[in-house]
């Protein structure tokens, strides 16, 4: 089966797809620049999944953000089958309302209302090599997590999640969650970094972490189960699982 990708640019993402993470045979991969939007329907309808990889916006009100109309394509999009990968990290959604366009607006597809603007902290026993790089070794029975028994998160925020939405993986009781608006650390305990949610007849997939998918042998997709991981992902945005 070959995955017809579609990843976004146009909204200051930090993160473009792995390519180097899947056989050529399993993919085909097209760019939508910055230059290229906005995201339309007719842009989207012939891929099987949308890919939109830290988003990262930035104080213009306008210039990256999601408009009303862009909105309504990625929901028919999503809504008639297609996948969206959605991942932030350190700092979340900086704090930007949903009224100005931030990542919040998706959150009738992805089921998750904020991406908090902080980085979590993990306690000894749950974290490698430095207490931002989130070790999980108890996951959530899923075909996400099928053959999955160590992931690594680095820099890595929560989320808040509306009712419709499938927490995957939990922080420790013990986890702490430094806010960078004021560089406070608060114990937040357990609470979600990634979430699942069926729209319709399409699929979302939101993460906390987006440093997990770099070409990196400590703390990327080479470290722990981190590429069983994300293959398991575009696998059930696909519907192959």
């Amino acid at each position: 089966m070959s995955y017809r990708i579609l990843v976004d640019l146009t909204k200051n993402e930090k993160i473009e797809f792995p390519e180097f993470s899947l056989g050529e045979d399993l993919y085909e991969i097209d760019y939508l620049d910055k230059n290229e939007g906005p995201i339309e329907f007719g842009k989207l309808e012939d891929y099987d999944l949308l890919f939109m990889g830290n988003i990262k916006h930035t104080e213009d009100k306008k210039k990256d953000k999601f408009t009303p109309e862009e909105l309504k394509a990625i929901k028919r999009f999503v809504g008639e089958g297609g996948g969206l990968f959605l991942s932030t990290g350190k700092g979340g959604d900086l704090d930007i309302p949903m009224k100005q366009g931030s990542i919040r607006v998706l959150y009738k597809i992805t089921g998750v209302r904020r991406f908090w603007n902080g980085v979590i902290y993990e306690s000894k026993e749950n974290f490698h090599v430095k207490k931002h790089n989130l070790l999980f070794t108890d996951l959530y029975t899923h075909p996400i997590t099928k053959g999955v028994t160590e992931l690594i998160l680095p820099h890595c925020t929560f989320l808040s999640l509306t009712e419709d939405a499938e927490d995957l993986i939990m922080t420790s009781e013990k986890a702490e969650f430094k806010y960078l608006s004021d560089d406070t650390i608060d114990l937040v305990g357990p609470v979600p970094v990634c979430a699942t949610s069926d729209f319709y007849s399409g699929r979302a997939f939101s993460i906390g972490s987006s440093e997990f998918m770099l070409e990196d042998n400590d703390f990327g997709l080479d470290a722990g189960d981190n590429l069983k991981f994300f293959t398991n992902v575009i696998r059930w945005l696909c519907f192959e699982i």
